[in-house]
């Protein structure tokens, strides 16, 4: 290879990268990642209000039985993918069967003759504290009769007139440590 040419391309090679390295670095100073609660999905809902939710998991699939009061529909959900849940049933289970005392995979145990007792409706806010001088209501929701935490704490489940939502966490990856891993798995470089 010609020596001016070599040097083109050499000069060539070294902007495309000292490109990339910028444009990375400005993307990265323009959004700072955030941690997020997001609406994964929305279930509508009609056979009366949800008084408590109970997740299961069978092989590699999760369920959550969404209860109502004694003498109305349950209600098994295949949450395994959050974004697109599925209704796969609504069993009564009869004025006498009461609630449920036990789910096991795709298995329930019914009992008990007192109905349950519905909750006091009440508002549940998503906030925004990505500016902690800020904070901002990014969505409410109203009368909520059932809220359940599930799944490690990643996804939560809320129940309202409008039906049943399904809320995922996302947490922020560190750039600090992503940063770390590059140079010290990656690229085999030790901080230490």
């Amino acid at each position: 290879m010609r020596k001016s040419n070599y040097r083109l391309a050499t000069f060539l090679v070294a902007g495309a990268i000292s490109a990339v390295a910028l444009d990375a670095k400005v993307k990265h100073q323009k959004t700072s990642p955030q941690d997020q609660i997001v609406v994964e999905a929305h279930l509508p809902v009609t056979a009366g209000p949800i008084t408590r939710f109970i997740a299961t998991r069978h092989y590699d699939r999760s369920y959550v039985y969404a209860e109502r009061e004694a003498g109305m529909p349950v209600t098994l959900i295949d949450i395994t993918n959050t974004a697109h849940p599925r209704v796969l049933s609504e069993v009564a289970l009869g004025a006498a069967s009461g609630e449920l005392l036990a789910v096991a995979g795709t298995a329930a145990l019914a009992g008990g003759v007192s109905p349950a007792k519905l909750p006091v409706p009440q508002t549940v806010s998503l906030m925004d504290f990505s500016d902690p001088t800020q904070p901002k209501v990014t969505k409410q929701f109203e009368g909520v009769t059932a809220i359940e935490k599930i799944a490690g704490g990643s996804v939560i489940l809320l129940a309202n007139k409008d039906g049943i939502w399904i809320l995922k966490q996302h947490f922020a990856e560190d750039p600090a440590a992503e940063e770390r891993y590059a140079r010290e798995v990656v690229y085999g470089q030790s901080m230490y």
